[in-house]
């Protein structure tokens, strides 16, 4: 629009401009003037000249101060040509971005287009899937339900399979023993065969020789004391230690009959019986006195039947300790005062029976005093007359197998 404005504003001024020069050369012309002393003709032609040309510098002048499009055009034209030579190639590159773009528009158009077509598949299964899904949660709550219900029976036959491994396992501890039974009492018989032979053969030649038995000599008694010993050991060595005492007892069996030398296995003791001795000393707390004992009456030069007996040790009296003591009046006992020392022995024997100590079995006692010192007792206490306490005082530490030896000690009272 200004640009048509501009050529309106250009023509009138040039035909102005034209108008004018027209009048001021024929005024010149008329007038006759000259200049430069040339003719008037050429002087009117030059003024006209002159003319025009300060009115188109006057009108390009004000149009140049007035206008900012005038000045553009008359003096940033290679300027606007350099902008429009740039302007045109970044055009020519922003059209070939264009154009880039646009085929990337439609690939990612295409893109769309496929995703689109995929989506919509997706949407088609995943309808389908829920549809399945909505089937297996319902079958899976079907499963949970019969899962809770194996879950319960299973818990019921876990309850029963652990009540039937317990009974089980108090089966299997009743066999195991029912089955050690078995084998102990199968030793037992075993051993109770051995004792049967031996003892039928025993029975045998004492039959053979009732005669001799009836006529004969009785080498020991029943229920006499062959030997007795302590054993302190333990474990493994508690056998040796018991087969060495048997071996020692069968030693002096045979020496008594004569018979040194010999091999000969004078003494019998059970299998069972040597056995539980065994059993009995291994789970045995301390030390253990250890007594063989006859069975019954044996003929001389005939095997001593016998069993064991076992104690546990322990100290009854200490050296120095005074046993029992009693008041003898002297003068009032007169001829009966060895009456009143072997009561007072026989109290002291009692004494020593009752706190542990083991009798002989035949006579009941724990330890033995000579005719010689009993007699001797009996003549220091008529010697010394009055009333006399005799006190029975322990020679040695004495344990539980003995045998008790005594002193006596006499004071006046």
């Amino acid at each position: 629009m200004f640009g048509l404005a501009l050529i309106a504003i250009l023509g009138i001024m040039g035909g102005a401009i034209a108008y004018i020069g027209d009048k001021i050369g024929t005024k010149v012309g008329k007038k006759k003037l000259s200049l430069f002393g040339l003719r008037p003709k050429y002087t009117s032609i030059i003024v006209a000249v002159t003319t025009g040309i300060l009115i188109a510098a006057s009108t390009l002048t004000i149009l140049t101060i007035v206008s900012r499009d005038v000045r553009t055009a008359l003096f940033g034209m290679e300027k606007l040509r350099a902008e429009l030579t740039t302007l045109s190639a970044e055009v020519n590159q922003k059209n070939e971005q264009l154009e880039a773009n646009q085929l990337l528009l439609q690939e990612k158009e295409q893109e769309f287009s496929n995703l689109v077509s995929r989506t919509a598949a997706i949407t088609s299964k995943l309808a389908d899937v829920r549809t399945q899904l909505a089937s297996v949660i319902e079958q899976r709550d079907q499963t949970m339900a019969a899962l809770s219900k194996a879950q319960e029976d299973y818990n019921n036959a876990h309850s029963d399979l652990e009540k039937a491994k317990s009974d089980m396992a108090v089966m299997e501890a009743t066999k195991k023993d029912l089955d050690m039974r078995i084998a102990d009492l199968s030793r037992v018989r075993d051993n109770l065969q051995s004792d049967v032979d031996r003892l039928s053969e025993a029975t045998a030649r004492l039959s053979s020789g009732i005669k001799y038995l009836r006529e004969g000599t009785v080498q020991y008694r029943a229920n006499e004391v062959l030997a007795t010993a302590v054993i302190d050991a333990a474990g493994d060595q508690v056998q040796n230690e018991l087969l060495h005492i048997l071996v020692e007892t069968n030693r002096k069996l045979l020496q008594r009959i004569g018979k040194q030398d010999s091999n000969m296995e004078m003494l019998r003791i059970s299998q069972v019986d040597f056995e539980d001795a065994i059993k009995a000393l291994q789970n045995a707390n301390g030390s253990i006195v250890v007594r063989i004992v006859t069975h019954g009456n044996t003929v001389l030069d005939e095997p001593v039947i016998a069993h064991l007996e076992l104690y546990p040790n322990k100290q009854i009296f200490a050296k120095g300790e005074t046993v029992a003591k009693t008041t003898i009046d002297v003068e009032q006992n007169g001829d009966n005062i060895e009456q009143v020392v072997l009561q007072f022995l026989q109290q002291v024997n009692s004494i020593a029976v009752a706190k542990g100590m083991l009798p002989d079995p035949l006579q009941g006692t724990v330890g033995s005093i000579s005719g010689a010192e009993l007699f001797n007792t009996v003549n220091h206490l008529k010697k010394k007359g009055g009333i006399v306490q005799l006190s029975a005082v322990a020679v040695a530490d004495t344990s539980v197998a003995g045998p008790l030896e005594i002193n006596f000690v006499m004071e006046h009272r």
